[in-house]
């Protein structure tokens, strides 16, 4: 059984292509599907990024508390009266606080936090994809000796076994 050559040129990258796609279509997918949201769609998702005043780190969609309910109503009034998400969430974060909000801004200080661990990511795949690009299943080359070696062993087998009969 001889050792299955290695792949080069364009077949070495099919497999990275092939993934490749994959994941862009499944981002696609995730990023594009679904629809516009209903306003009670919305308000829950708002709920879920905005803390309770009066709570330590819980969210208000999982609060009870009477100030989690005010604000629950805050975000149905301003949803009633079309305003975005994120105008929704400057609005409560005016009257509250900053420090109200569960996720960072996207601006400033806050598009740290989000871009880091995806350049992090980035770079680490980069890393595999440079440290693995040369990389080679194990075995060598055979040689003529070598080929020399298993004649002259399978010669002698064949010898034995006819001095045996």
């Amino acid at each position: 059984m001889s050792p299955k050559p290695a792949r080069s040129g364009a077949g070495a990258w099919l497999p990275w292509i092939a993934m490749a796609v994959v994941v862009v279509v499944a981002l696609a997918i995730g990023t594009l599907g679904g629809g516009e949201p209903s306003a009670a769609e919305r308000a829950r998702a708002l709920e879920e990024t905005i803390r309770c005043p009066q709570c330590a780190s819980q969210s208000v969609a999982n609060s009870e508390t009477p100030s989690a309910k005010g604000v629950k109503v805050v975000i149905a009034e301003q949803i009633d009266k079309g305003r975005s998400d994120e105008e929704i969430r400057d609005y409560i974060a005016s009257r509250y606080g900053r420090d109200v909000l569960l996720d960072p801004s996207g601006r400033g200080f806050g598009a740290l936090v989000w871009a880091l661990p995806v350049v992090v990511a980035l770079v680490a795949v980069g890393g595999l994809v440079y440290r693995f690009g040369d990389w080679r299943p194990a075995g060598r080359a055979v040689t003529e000796a070598d080929r020399e070696l298993v004649e002259e062993a399978l010669a002698h087998e064949h010898a034995d076994a006819e001095a045996r009969t």
